[in-house]
């Protein structure tokens, strides 16, 4: 593992295309927000995040979810806290970082530990969402990478052995090569969430669909996460629950859902009666918490991250 180094962004552009929407004023300021990128090697491979703020104190880290990256955190990093040093990587297989044969939970799990090891001289904060959440709980609960974390927000992340699974199990997409588009503008046209839901805000859909791109040679699109992602060779949940104990986590942490999500239900019942892990809702919001609520989610990450544990 070698220290974050500064490199070039590669998440830079014009921006997408016009769209549907107009973005908020608070959204276009805090993507003008200045920032910079680092990379951290593990185990050959690549690992690149976003980061805000100075570098030296303890550090945020943000993780995505699947098949997402690190820019659909960067109008919430921006905003999150203006006196702390915030990170948001990309995964393997995801955004602008490498890409492997074979992706598990458990290198995930390392290349999150690896990114707080580089960049906060004490045990990070980690806010992931979804699919960042399975991998964080595995991170958490292993002897040699919970003590790397302070603590713990998981948002809207199925977390629990019976969590309920998305309408469309990602662990049973086919696994094809990405289709190349002529046009940014008609890949753009077929972006979906994953797992599929409405949302209102076309504004902030747009920019993370526009991030998900890449242009390839010698002229045409194509999305950039590595599909092999949702390979499923042994056959576990690996994508779409945490089946480990979290009564192992070698940090506190807390939940936090919309309150819309498929999961919402779930994760009462699941934290029913164990008063020592806080439980949050964020009004008015599904799975995709900061697409459909970015400012409610902001609200609720600052009352947790400033009084808790």
């Amino acid at each position: 593992m070698n220290a974050g180094t500064e490199l070039v962004p590669e998440y830079a552009g014009s921006g997408p295309p016009a769209g549907c929407g107009t973005a908020p004023a608070w959204f276009s300021a805090a993507l003008r927000r200045e920032r910079h990128t680092g990379e951290v090697d593990v185990d050959g491979v690549p690992i690149r995040y976003l980061a805000w703020g100075e570098r030296g104190r303890p550090a945020t880290i943000l993780v995505h979810g699947g098949a997402a990256h690190a820019m659909w955190w960067a109008p919430v990093a921006a905003r999150l806290d203006p006196e702390a040093y915030v990170v948001a990587l990309d995964l393997s297989g995801h955004g602008c970082s490498g890409h492997r044969p074979v992706y598990s939970v458990a290198r995930w799990a390392e290349e999150i530990a690896a990114v707080a090891q580089a960049v906060s001289p004490e045990p990070a904060t980690v806010v992931a969402h979804s699919l960042g959440g399975i991998v964080t709980s595995h991170a958490m609960t292993r002897a040699d990478l919970g003590t790397r974390f302070r603590r713990v927000v998981l948002v809207d992340a199925p977390v629990w052995p019976d969590a309920a699974a998305p309408e469309q199990p990602l662990a049973d997409r086919e696994i094809r090569p990405h289709r190349t588009y002529a046009t940014a503008a008609e890949a753009l046209g077929r972006f979906r969430l994953v797992p599929p839901q409405p949302c209102d805000n076309d504004w902030y859909v747009e920019h993370i669909a526009w991030h998900s791109l890449r242009p390839v040679a010698p002229s045409g699109w194509q999305w950039r996460f590595d599909p092999r992602i949702f390979a499923n060779p042994t056959g576990d949940h690996r994508i779409t629950r945490f089946e480990g104990d979290l009564d192992r986590a070698g940090c506190p942490f807390a939940v936090l859902m919309g309150e819309r999500s498929y999961l919402a239900q779930g994760a009462r019942a699941a934290l029913a009666g164990r008063p020592g892990i806080p439980l949050r809702f964020v009004p008015d919001a599904a799975h995709h918490v900061m697409l459909d609520q970015p400012l409610a989610l902001l609200s609720r990450l600052r009352e947790l991250l400033g009084s808790w544990p």
